[in-house]
């Protein structure tokens, strides 16, 4: 049950992060050159749809029906390094 709670609490304050994040990436393709613009919201639209994903995942896990098992686990893991990874790479293109 500890594995269950610090998972959910652990993707619950990535979800938080990953949304202030967003919310910046917002405001610079706002004020990006049109020409790029749509590159921007582009990459936050999929950025967006991994959160409610991970969203999704959480809402899972706080069910308590799930069994936290290796499998679980691990998609939340690597949905969470896929989200990192996007925003890096959208912060980058962002700069």
């Amino acid at each position: 049950m500890d594995r269950e709670k610090d998972l959910v609490e652990s993707l619950s304050a990535q979800i938080v992060e990953w949304e202030a994040q967003m919310d910046r990436l917002k405001f610079e393709a706002d004020r990006a050159p049109d020409e790029r613009k749509s590159t921007y919201l582009q990459e936050l639209e999929k950025l967006q749809q991994k959160r409610k994903e991970a969203q999704a995942k959480l809402q899972h896990l706080g069910t308590g029906e799930s069994d936290v098992g290796k499998d679980l686990k691990e998609g939340a893991e690597d949905l969470a390094d896929d989200v990192k990874s996007d925003l890096r790479r959208a912060i980058l293109k962002v700069k």
